[in-house]
């Protein structure tokens, strides 16, 4: 099921035009098989990074031909891991930017990730008023209200800040097709999983980054994405692949409630049959 809006500003908006379609996470419940996101993995080596040197600016201007291809091949491992990591932890994607390389141990059978940041609600820090300066009435396309209070039309909007909690102690089989790019990826790092290289790998890349990749990736293989389609798929497999029900589901998620797992949970093939074992006497 889809839904086609009218965006009026932003990025998105700005490079696509007004209408886009919008897919909603509870109308994506079946996963898309491994050998979708396979494909996705594969088509980050097609992603066109510094061609003829276009984007290279600043410090990066003078690089040689080498050193240029040693920063392409270096972002095209960092989106496959991008994806990986997104698909097998299952996390929003601001928790997945929040990974670091001190949260992953790599055993045998399995990779252990403790203190996984959870966003589990966004406080209100202050809010921010902006006066009508136009002549006459503003477009109803930019959303001010007039508010008498405030002497005229006004637009608002609050500053938040995510409230982080620490996500349950996952571990994952270490020979599910994606590990092998997320743990290529983790081992290349310091610190940061996903630095934002433009701020000297100080911080996490940005959330609007991670959507442009991997909507772009999408885009190129047929597919409507966006971060949090990962989380949907990853919930989607563990309940029809490995028969999770709501209580796995809920505790691997870090989930409080069960109404979405429930969602989840009615595609575990699980037959009532199986579970009736007559005990012996």
């Amino acid at each position: 099921m889809t839904e086609t809006i009218l965006k009026t500003r932003g990025w998105y908006w700005q490079e696509h035009g007004d209408e886009y379609v919008r897919f909603k996470v509870g109308d994506l419940p079946e996963f898309c098989g491994w050998k979708t996101l396979l494909r996705l993995v594969d088509e980050c080596g097609d992603t066109e990074y510094y061609k003829e040197n276009v984007f290279l600016r600043g410090k990066f201007a003078k690089l040689p031909r080498w050193k240029v291809e040693e920063l392409r091949l270096k972002l095209i491992l960092r989106d496959k891991g991008l994806v990986a990591t997104a698909f097998e932890t299952g996390g929003r994607i601001s928790e997945v930017l929040g990974l670091r390389k001190s949260m992953f141990t790599v055993k045998e059978d399995r990779i252990i990730i403790r203190d996984m940041p959870v966003v589990k609600r966004f406080k209100k820090e202050r809010e921010v008023v902006a006066k009508w300066e136009g002549e006459g009435d503003p477009d109803p396309s930019l959303k001010y209200h007039f508010l008498p209070q405030f002497g005229g039309w006004v637009k608002r909007k609050y500053v938040t800040k995510p409230v982080l909690d620490r996500r349950n102690v996952l571990e994952i089989p270490i020979d599910e097709p994606l590990t092998i790019h997320m743990v290529n990826w983790m081992r290349r790092m310091d610190d940061w999983l996903f630095p934002s290289y433009a701020k000297n790998g100080n911080k996490p890349m940005s959330t609007v980054r991670a959507y442009q990749i991997v909507r772009d990736l999408g885009e190129r293989i047929g597919l409507h994405i966006c971060p949090h389609w990962f989380r949907s798929m990853r919930a989607s497999q563990l309940a029809s692949e490995y028969g999770w029900r709501e209580w796995e589901l809920m505790r691997f998620f870090s989930w409080k409630s069960d109404a979405m797992a429930q969602r989840y949970a009615k595609l575990s093939p699980t037959k009532l049959f199986e579970t009736m074992k007559v005990p012996s006497v």
